[in-house]
């Protein structure tokens, strides 16, 4: 018996072991300094509040996660789409849960929490389409901010899920060569999405594959000049934005995960991510204009408009939509603070998260 027991203890000792840093949400020291800016800054104070409020009313929902997730390529007012659209509402609530659960400590958001991730590991069926499933961004945040605090039985469920999705991603047909959506956004995202399922599993599996596939997209979609291959086919910088912003975020969770710093990194073809940051600069600051849209090789462009869905029209670049890609920037160069204070609007105190997480991870040199 004793030797059963010994044998028990160093399983579950291991299965403890395994869980190791974070390195797509916050690791503990981050996560201590948040609660300090928490008390102590009324912008972060502010923005708790909302989480506090989302979480305690999340605690009275049930989950409703959707088997198939079909939002690409459907126009608004679709039913799948809005059906789909209404499920990722569970997003957010699962993202409140776990920040509070991780802050506050609480047992009852965590438990809450999980019950959401379960239902989604039981219902949805990954099929691999990354822009589909780049909804469920901060549901992997999320996970991965409590993955060490739940069972290994209820971790096995929901691991096992991400890793289907992973592996749907990685076979997805978007990404097979001489496809355009294996260089353009549909890439990025994907990308930003195997990187970012790899690195909460932790489990060695595809490190070299989602690294080599970053360096590849690198190469293919970003030019010498800044450019990106989506804005010259949509001529529209918010589809510049939509390709810069998750290369962004994968490659900030490649430098905690394994050292490396992609952001400069140039490619044979002479473009990099920093550039492609910088390319947005001067239209963020005025200096440059930008008819969105104007000769968009994408008939769906025209759809939309006609469809008069939000920001598909034919009109100025607004300078403060180029904020989301210069965020998450922030945690390589602190310069670019200073465009995003000029291209901000209102008079308001501005926050903004990726800023936040910034600064946490800066502070600890993560």
């Amino acid at each position: 018996m004793m030797v059963k027991k010994r044998v028990l203890f160093a399983g579950l000792f291991f299965l403890v072991t395994t869980v190791r840093a974070q390195y797509v949400s916050l690791n503990t020291s981050e996560l201590n300094a948040l609660r300090k800016l928490v008390k102590t800054d009324e912008q972060v104070s502010q923005f708790y509040k909302r989480i506090e409020t989302k979480a305690d009313e999340s605690l009275k929902d049930q989950p409703a996660p959707i088997a198939l997730i079909t939002s690409q390529g459907l126009l608004m007012g679709d039913p799948n789409k809005m059906a789909s659209l209404q499920a990722l509402q569970d997003v957010d609530k699962i993202f409140c849960l776990a920040l509070r659960a991780s802050i506050g400590g609480e047992a009852r958001y965590l438990k809450k929490c999980l019950s959401f991730l379960l239902a989604w590991a039981n219902a949805n069926q990954p099929d691999g389409n990354p822009i589909n499933e780049t909804k469920l961004e901060d549901m992997v945040f999320a996970y991965d901010l409590i993955r060490s605090k739940i069972s290994s039985k209820d971790r096995i469920q929901i691991d096992n899920w991400l890793s289907r999705m992973r592996e749907k991603e990685i076979q997805h047909e978007s990404g097979r060569n001489g496809k355009g959506t294996s260089v353009n956004n549909w890439n990025t995202h994907r990308v930003k999405m195997m990187i970012m399922i790899n690195y909460t599993l932790q489990d060695g599996k595809y490190d070299q594959h989602v690294e080599e596939q970053l360096v590849k997209q690198i190469g293919h979609n970003l030019n010498a000049d800044g450019s990106t291959y989506d804005f010259h086919e949509r001529d529209a910088l918010n589809y510049h934005i939509f390709s810069i912003e998750p290369f962004l975020k994968a490659i900030t969770v490649m430098k905690r995960a394994t050292g490396k710093d992609y952001f400069q990194v140039t490619s044979s073809s002479g473009g990099s991510i920093k550039k492609g940051v910088d390319f947005l600069v001067p239209y963020m600051e005025g200096v440059k204009t930008h008819k969105e849209f104007l000769n968009s090789k994408v008939e769906f462009d025209r759809k939309r408009a006609s469809n008069n869905e939000k920001g598909f029209q034919i009109n100025d670049f607004i300078p403060a939509r180029g904020i989301p890609a210069l965020s998450p920037a922030v945690y390589f160069d602190r310069s670019y603070l200073d465009v995003i204070d000029k291209a901000k609007t209102g008079t308001d105190a501005y926050f903004d998260w990726q800023i936040l997480l910034a600064r946490l991870r800066q502070q600890k040199g993560s």
